[in-house]
């Protein structure tokens, strides 16, 4: 018996199943995007490969000796979240991974660069896919203010606004400088609380680079799919939710008619619209559709739960 062929196919084995329960958790329970999944899949692939090509699949098979695995029986049954499930099957693949790394080195120094190399990417794939299972839920319904500016931008507003927190904000820029975007850009991020999110409408080079949460996308913005691959794991707010969207055009606006809507129709948020002549009483207004919206969601709970 080659004991160390024994060493290369047990890891193969645990590397190879790992990657598949990862690949089934964020394909199946999180939806996790293509990119997320081709890289799952890509490292399998590799791993398959390389192990046939130095080793050859057939000849480690020969060295396995299940009956007498002294590890075999170990009970290792406890209650986990999906979520841990995919952490500790990372450290699973990565520690399989290394363990060929060192032991293939006493059969064939050359393929150990190999494992290695899977081993970092692997590494990548893991931080990737870790950001997109632990990225920010949005609640539902969630309040969200759009502020849509040509140029310069009243901070002061802004600060007004941050100081309600709103479950979002998003900035919609029509002027035609990028640069002064992104500056506008930074000033918000910077004056944002970190339980705020906020978006960047249709321009996900701007997201990333002012580090916002993410983006508002409209149908005549970039394809979904690329953003996706793109922000990995970002908030992604879409033109196609469902929501109510109220324009704040002055300081006596009668919005409460719009919030009927929450009761009658399946809502998934609030935008208020807010522009460059937003009224100075804009927190009052943010509070006083927060206390609704607070009021709407307890009802749907009760009424869920069964109390009254």
């Amino acid at each position: 018996m080659n004991k160390t062929l024994r060493i290369i196919d047990a890891n193969f084995n645990r590397a190879r199943e790992g990657l598949r329960v990862i690949e089934d958790g964020v394909r199946f329970y999180y939806d996790g995007n293509e990119t997320h999944i081709k890289q799952i899949k890509a490292i399998r692939h590799s791993l398959a490969a390389a192990v046939e090509k130095n080793f050859g699949l057939i000849k480690i098979k020969r060295e396995r000796n299940t009956l007498r695995d002294t590890g075999k029986d170990i009970d290792t049954r406890t209650m986990e979240s999906t979520s841990k499930i995919i952490e500790k099957n990372f450290l699973r693949v990565s520690e399989a991974l290394r363990a060929m790394e060192e032991y293939s080195k006493t059969i064939n120094p050359a393929v150990s660069s190999v494992f290695h190399n899977l081993r970092f990417r692997l590494y990548s794939t893991e931080q990737n896919i870790s950001l997109y299972i632990h990225r920010d839920k949005i609640p539902s319904p969630f309040l969200s203010v759009l502020l849509t500016t040509k140029g310069a931008i009243s901070l002061s507003i802004v600060e007004k606004i941050a100081r309600t927190m709103p479950d979002i904000l998003i900035l919609r820029f029509e002027g035609e400088d990028d640069r002064s975007f992104l500056s506008i850009a930074k000033k918000i991020k910077n004056i944002v609380p970190p339980k705020v999110k906020l978006l960047i409408q249709g321009r996900a080079d701007i997201c990333l680079l002012c580090n916002a949460d993410g983006v508002f996308l409209e149908k005549k913005d970039v394809p979904l799919n690329q953003v996706k691959e793109l922000l990995q794991g970002r908030i992604i707010l879409t033109k196609d939710t469902k929501t109510i969207n109220i324009p704040v055009v002055s300081k006596t606006y009668n919005f409460k008619s719009h919030l009927k809507e929450l009761r009658t129709k399946n809502i998934k948020g609030i935008i208020l619209i807010a522009g460059d002549n937003t009224p100075d009483n804009i927190g009052t207004i943010v509070k006083t559709v927060k206390k609704e919206v607070s009021i709407y969601v307890r009802e749907r709970k009760e009424k869920s739960t069964g109390k009254k």
